[in-house]
Order: C-alpha cells, then sequence, then structure tokens
C-alpha cells in the first residue's frame, strides 16, 4: 500500500513538468506570433517615400515613352506569403525575374497584360480607348521587346528612386509566362509586395514587384526607419528652362532724381507756368520692382538723361536687411534705414 502511494506521489511532479512544458511552448508559439502579426501590420515610412518618388519619375518616362496622358497611383506595400501573392494573379502573365546583386536575393516583376496592351496601342498610333482584349496567349518578338524596353525603363526608375537611400542594383535574369516557371520562393515563405497601378488614357492595369522578405532583411530598421533624410538631386533641365524664361521677365525700374519739400500754403498759390527750382543730388538709386538694385550718377547722353551705373547689388543682400513691419517696398520707405553698398 505504501508502495502504490509513493508511485503516485512521484507521478504528480512528471504529470506538472509537462503541463509547464506545454504551457511555455504554447506562451512561444503565441509569441512569435504576435511579432509576426506586429511586423505585417506596421508602416514602412522609408519605402513609401521611395515609392513615391518613383511614380514621379515613372509618369514622365512613360509620358516620354507613349507619349500620351498617364498616371501612376501607388498602393501600401504589403507583407504576406507567397502562397497568397499567388493567388491574386491568372495562371498566365508577364513576370519578369531579376537578380538583385547588392543583395544576393532575388525578385520578380509582374506586369498586368493591359499595360502592356495600352503601352503597345499607343507606340503603334492608337490612343488606348477601346477595352483591351486579354487573351492568354504567347507573345510575338516584337511584344516581347516592347516589354523588355517597359521593364528596363521601369527598374531604371526604381534604382533611381532607391539611391539616397541603398544602392541598389538589379538584373534582368529571363522572362516567364507562368509562375510555375517562376517561382522564387517557397509558398510559406514571407514576401513583399509592392503594386502601382497605372492610368493610361482612363484605362488601368497594373506593375507588381515581390521579392521575398528575408532579401531585405539588412535594411528592415530603414525600412521601417519614421524619418531617412533624403538629398534632392539637382533637376539641370528644369533650372535651365527656369533660368531661360526668367530671362525674358518683365520688370519695372525707376529711378528718383530729386524730392523737394514744400508746404501746403506755396503748393495752393501755384500757377500754371511757375516754375519749381530744384536740385539733383548724387548718387541715384534705381529700384528694380521697388527693390533698391543699382546706383548710379545723373547726367545726359545723346539728348536724353541717362543714369550711369556705378554700383549693383544683389537682390539677396537686400532680403537679409529685413522689410522691418513695412508694407510696401521703395523709396519712400527706405530714407534713413537703407544704406547702399559698403555702407550698410
Amino acid at each position: 500500500m505504501s508502495e502504490a502511494k509513493k508511485t503516485s506521489v512521484d507521478d504528480e511532479p512528471e504529470e506538472d513538468l509537462g503541463k509547464d512544458v506545454l504551457k511555455t511552448t504554447r506562451e512561444a508559439k503565441a509569441s512569435v506570433f504576435d511579432k509576426m502579426h506586429r511586423i505585417l501590420s506596421r508602416r514602412m515610412p522609408t519605402l513609401e517615400l521611395i515609392h513615391e518618388r518613383f511614380a514621379r519619375t515613372m509618369r514622365l518616362q512613360l509620358f516620354n515613352m507613349i507619349r500620351c496622358r498617364c498616371e501612376v497611383d501607388l498602393h501600401p506595400p504589403r507583407i504576406k506569403p507567397y502562397g497568397d501573392f499567388l493567388s491574386g494573379f491568372p495562371e498566365r502573365t508577364n513576370i519578369n525575374i531579376v537578380n538583385i546583386k547588392s543583395l544576393r536575393g532575388v525578385a520578380c516583376w509582374i506586369v498586368d497584360p493591359a499595360v502592356i496592351y495600352l503601352t503597345i496601342d499607343n507606340m503603334f498610333g492608337g490612343e488606348g480607348h477601346l477595352e483591351p482584349k486579354i487573351v492568354p496567349k504567347e507573345y510575338t518578338a516584337t511584344e516581347l521587346r516592347i516589354v523588355r524596353r517597359f521593364v528596363d525603363m521601369v527598374i531604371a526608375e526604381y534604382e533611381k528612386a532607391w539611391k539616397q537611400v541603398y544602392e541598389l542594383k538589379f538584373d534582368f535574369v529571363r522572362s516567364e509566362g507562368n509562375f510555375q516557371f517562376a517561382k522564387i520562393t517557397g509558398n510559406d515563405e514571407m514576401v513583399l509586395h509592392c503594386k502601382f497601378s497605372i492610368d493610361i488614357n482612363g484605362r488601368a492595369g497594373d506593375v507588381d514587384f515581390c521579392v521575398p522578405f528575408w532579401v531585405f532583411e539588412p535594411l528592415k530598421a530603414t525600412l521601417f526607419a519614421q524619418s531617412v533624410g533624403f538629398q534632392m538631386e539637382a533637376d539641370t533641365k528644369w533650372s535651365g528652362a527656369l533660368e531661360s524664361e526668367m530671362q525674358t521677365a518683365e520688370v519695372e525700374m525707376s529711378a528718383v532724381l530729386t524730392e523737394k519739400k514744400m508746404v501746403l500754403g506755396d503748393i495752393l498759390s501755384l500757377n500754371v507756368g511757375e516754375i519749381i527750382p530744384i536740385e539733383v543730388h548724387d548718387p541715384i538709386t534705381a529700384f528694380v520692382n521697388r527693390v533698391p538694385i543699382i546706383r548710379g550718377k545723373y547726367g545726359v547722353k545723346n539728348g536724353r538723361y541717362a543714369l550711369r551705373v556705378e554700383e549693383i547689388r544683389n537682390p539677396t543682400d537686400f532680403v537679409s536687411l529685413g522689410i522691418k513691419n513695412k508694407q510696401l517696398l521703395g523709396p519712400q520707405k527706405y530714407e534713413d534705414d537703407f544704406k547702399f553698398g559698403m555702407e550698410k
């Protein structure tokens, strides 16, 4: 009897230990699931900024390619299982496998057949107003060349958008029409899915980018960062065009040769034909659009009153002085405050 009791007493700790191990395992799994859920639901502000830059440049490059109105809309990037990603596509589509040299991984760009049809239609003189006829078939050699040109343009603009954050480099590997021959990872692996909707003359299609999330693991902290400094690239074409247009802008220049103070009684007693004596005091300040820019001497040249330029001031120097709560710019506002050139 005592041995039986001893056996039952010895079994109790083993049962409690098994329960503790099972409880710990469940808690560990719940912790992993909670962590994965937090990752899946978090925003990626840096990646969103990169995609905004990509959409702007892509819109311009696509217009240069097909010469018609087009818009590029963004969708929030999503992290999902690769199997769920595949379920959102038809059996046959255009899949372009690329190698990411800088991160040692592979990815794919999927171009909607509607985008291909609209691009080809506009390049060959159409306007893209007809409903695209999406027929599952092999692309011709001409269509494949145009698709390759389109994909190369997308890849180049995506690399430029990433340049300020990371030197992302893609190498085109091959093009496939079925996901059975273009599997970049296992169905249970998590992938980063980025979708861009392209509207061409009112007809829309999608371009999708898919990459295994582990490929971007070295950049995870950057992608989830709240703010990343972007160095703006100088747009020499735009600045040159702006400078050229500014050269033809019309401005008003005025120079006050003299001022005379009189009492009201003297002004009221004036008659037509009377002469008011004045004196011209050099130097004279010339105002360009009410901003004091030029100082020079008054004189006559070729029988016309003239102003010989002796000093030119940069407008930015004037702005640095401050307006001091004055509502208007011009000679009447700067009798005492304004000093020119070395006098400031």
